[in-house]
């Protein structure tokens, strides 16, 4: 009897301490909306914990970290999604420029075509009374961005 309460505790006690490793502050959730070809990806985006007090300004710099980080998941308007920041090496690049990056003058601005609030709600939240976000981003200028920030190797490289 014992032993099996110490094996619970003990397993208890890995899943907290292994959540503080990997849980992330974010609570946002993306649903693609459009791929143009001219490389702009529009997402709708919305917070789970922020609701109507989700700003727009915080809404386009979530829709570019899920775009380096988490990719977008796909939806009627386009395919999933890949993150730009593939593996730890990209991602710990990344991490040294991140605050400078994401800071109030910072280039991820760049990158932001338009920002909108969406008057179309995205089915999984149903009748919440959210704000949902619509961002467009230019994924061909943050891939080059990162490219001569030598934060990911171009497409080409190896050939």
């Amino acid at each position: 009897m014992q032993k099996k309460v110490f094996q619970i505790l003990t397993a208890l006690i890995v899943c907290f301490l292994f959540q503080g490793f990997v849980s992330s502050n974010k609570s946002y959730q993306t649903e693609c909306v459009t791929l143009e070809s001219d490389g702009y990806l529009t997402l709708k985006i919305w917070d789970s914990r922020k609701g109507r007090r989700y700003k727009s300004s915080q809404s386009q710099k979530d829709a570019l970290h899920a775009i380096l980080f988490s990719g977008v998941s796909s939806a009627t308007g386009c395919a999933t999604q890949t993150p730009m920041l593939r593996n730890s090496e990209d991602q710990g690049n990344f991490r040294r420029i991140e605050r400078r990056f994401f800071s109030r003058n910072g280039d991820w601005k760049r990158f932001i075509r338009s920002n909108t609030i969406t008057t179309s709600v995205p089915s999984t939240i149903g009748v919440k009374n959210w704000k949902v976000y619509q961002v467009s981003i230019s994924k061909n200028e943050l891939r080059k961005f990162l490219e001569e920030q030598k934060i990911i190797k171009s497409l080409t490289n190896g050939f």
